[in-house]
Formats: C-alpha cells, sequence, structure tokens
C-alpha cells in the first residue's frame, strides 16, 4: 500500500513538473521576448563633425571632435506597446552642441513603432509624432532579411537591407550585418523646424551668410537678380542624405555597434529659381549649388559595444534559461518522476 501511495505521490509531482516546463517554454518565454518594461541604457558614439551651421548666430564651425550620448528608457506600457524615450546629446569638449529628444509608440514584440491605437495622452510626449517601422532597435529573434526602418528627416519608411552574418571585429561576436542609405533627398518642413534650421531668411542675413561659403561662379552671378526680384525673406530647401551601417546580435536583437554619415545641406526654394536659369540645371548640378550645415560621421566607442555584447549576452544566458534548460530539465525530471511513480503503482 504504501508503495502505491509513494508511486501516487511520484506520479502527481512528475505531472506537475512536466506541466511546469510546459508552461513556462509556451507561455512565460514568449512573454519575456518583447521590449523590457525597465529599459534604461546609454550609449555613447565617437564622431567628427566637418560642418555644423549655428542657427543661433549662422556661423560655421568645422573640424570639431564630437562625442554623441543616446539615452533610452521604457516611460511606460500598455500591453504589447511601449512608450520610449530618446534623449540624444552631441558634445564637443564642454560645449553642447546639439540636444533633443524624441519619444516613440513602438510594439514590444516587433520593435516596430505605430502609428496609431497608443493611449492618447503618449502623443503628449516631446518629440512625438506617429512613425512606422524600426526606431531604436530590433527585434529579439532578428530575422536575416530586410527590415522597415523610419526616417524623421523624410518623415517615412525607408529600408534596413539585410547583408550577411558577421563577426563583429571589435566585439567578437556574431551579427547580422545590416546597411541602410540615401542620396540627397528633400527634407521635411517639420522635421526642419525640429532641428531649430530656419526656413526662410532675411535677404541681408542670407547673403551675409552666403559671403561665408564658397558658392559657384553661376550661383554668385544670378543671385542678385534673383534677390532683387523677389520680395520679403528667401525661401529654403533643405536634403539630407546618409549612408549607415548596424550590426545586431541576431538572438536577442541588440545592436551591438553603428557606424553613420550624414549630411544635411541647404539651397534656394525652388519658388525663388522659379524663370531663372538655376532652375533649368540638371538634378546634378543643382545639388553641387547647396551648402552643407551638417557633415557628421560617428561610430559607437569600444565601450558601448562591450556594453552591448554584455547586454546581448545576457539576455541570451536568461532566454536559455527559462527557454531551455529549466523546462526541459522540469519535463525530463517530471516525465522520470512519472514512470517511476507508475511502476510502483503497477507492480506495488
Amino acid at each position: 500500500m504504501r508503495r502505491r501511495t509513494l508511486g501516487s505521490l511520484l506520479l502527481l509531482i512528475g505531472v506537475l513538473l512536466i506541466a511546469a516546463g510546459a508552461v513556462v517554454m509556451l507561455y512565460i518565454v514568449p512573454g519575456m521576448k518583447r521590449f523590457p518594461d525597465d529599459v534604461d541604457v546609454t550609449r555613447n558614439y565617437d564622431g567628427t563633425l566637418a560642418v555644423l551651421l549655428n542657427p543661433a548666430d549662422f556661423s560655421f564651425m568645422n573640424d570639431l571632435p564630437v562625442v554623441l550620448e543616446r539615452h533610452i528608457t521604457t516611460q511606460a506600457t500598455d500591453g504589447d506597446l511601449a512608450l520610449v524615450r530618446e534623449e540624444q546629446v552631441m558634445r564637443s569638449g564642454d560645449q553642447t552642441l546639439q540636444s533633443q529628444t524624441k519619444s516613440y509608440a513602438i510594439d514590444r514584440k516587433t520593435m516596430e513603432a505605430v502609428p496609431s491605437g497608443y493611449p492618447d495622452a503618449w502623443a503628449n510626449e516631446p518629440g512625438f509624432w506617429p512613425r512606422e517601422g524600426l526606431v531604436i532597435g530590433w527585434p529579439i529573434d532578428t530575422e536575416a532579411k530586410d527590415y522597415p526602418g523610419w526616417s524623421d528627416d523624410f518623415r517615412e519608411v525607408v529600408t534596413l537591407v539585410y547583408n550577411s552574418e558577421v563577426t563583429h571585429d571589435r566585439g567578437d561576436i556574431t551579427t547580422y550585418y545590416y546597411t541602410a542609405s540615401s542620396e540627397a533627398r528633400p527634407i521635411v518642413p517639420e522635421a526642419v523646424e525640429a532641428m531649430g534650421l530656419p526656413l526662410a531668411l532675411p535677404q541681408d542675413t542670407l547673403v551675409t551668410l552666403i559671403g561665408q561659403t564658397d558658392l559657384p561662379a553661376i550661383v554668385q552671378t544670378a543671385l542678385p537678380a534673383l534677390l532683387e526680384r523677389w520680395e520679403g525673406d528667401v525661401p529654403l530647401e533643405y536634403y539630407y542624405a546618409y549612408e549607415a551601417e548596424y550590426w545586431v546580435e541576431p538572438k536577442t536583437g541588440v545592436l551591438i555597434d553603428t557606424r553613420k554619415h550624414e549630411v544635411r545641406s541647404v539651397g534656394l526654394g525652388a519658388e525663388l529659381l522659379e524663370g531663372s536659369p538655376l532652375a533649368n540645371l540638371p538634378e546634378e548640378q543643382r545639388a553641387a549649388l547647396r551648402v552643407p550645415v551638417f557633415d557628421l560621421t560617428y561610430q559607437a566607442t569600444d565601450q558601448s559595444v562591450q556594453d552591448a555584447k554584455a547586454d546581448a549576452e545576457d539576455n541570451i544566458n536568461r532566454i536559455n534559461l527559462y527557454g531551455t534548460y529549466l523546462p526541459i530539465g522540469a519535463i525530463v525530471v517530471g516525465i522520470l518522476l512519472a514512470l517511476i511513480g507508475l511502476v510502483r503503482i503497477i507492480f506495488g
């Protein structure tokens, strides 16, 4: 009798362990594979600022070594959605050159921004507007495929192109390598205003600004006539071009490293050029007439690469522990106990 009682107890414990392992594997672990509600991460980048226009006094700064800081935090969650804040600061020495805050509503599983369906209060956060595609990183279990990304300059989706699986040289970790790029395209007015750049300038300010640049002879010849027939402030158009590289640890989606070159330039507005010789120039020649106002190349620091690698390895260990070792161990032990229990019940 005692053997059968013990067998029943072992069978019960075995069944409970099997059930617990299945629950962890099928329900708990999938719930872990989403953007956490307590993210507080800082990444730093070293860069060179070839050109920067200071909109406060319209002076140019050139060839500055800079440090960029990205501070990312989870501000709130709502089921599978998260409100994420990114604070960006660019410094040269002790001088802060740029500072901006962006807020995103993202799907915690796909990591893509959601253009709607989030709590209304989130829309009041600084730097918040509807976006789509990836905005701050890749999803857990990143796939070897192209992903949609987002450009705040264009206010539209861009393509993050999968290239290959590579070992990142500084991190010594297996990553998926992605690239993205665009030739110079117009920046939307909302993005220009968000960067604090003027959409138009008084004529005397424009003449002073042009005096600091080395423009082609055709512009210097045509400009006085253009300004003479134009009344009021001179409209401006901004353009953005970039080349970017990303290294992503695929199991966790952690961004290990980023290298990027960004160029923003300004030219005279199309309405000002209308009817002038400049309006009929091919696009390549018109592009040569634009003045760079922001030219930055940057890449993650060695320390940030190591920090990202450590985060990825910690997440891999956590996923392996709860996704493989504990549930499979519980199921195996449960099966053994259940079998022993059955044997004791049958042959007890």
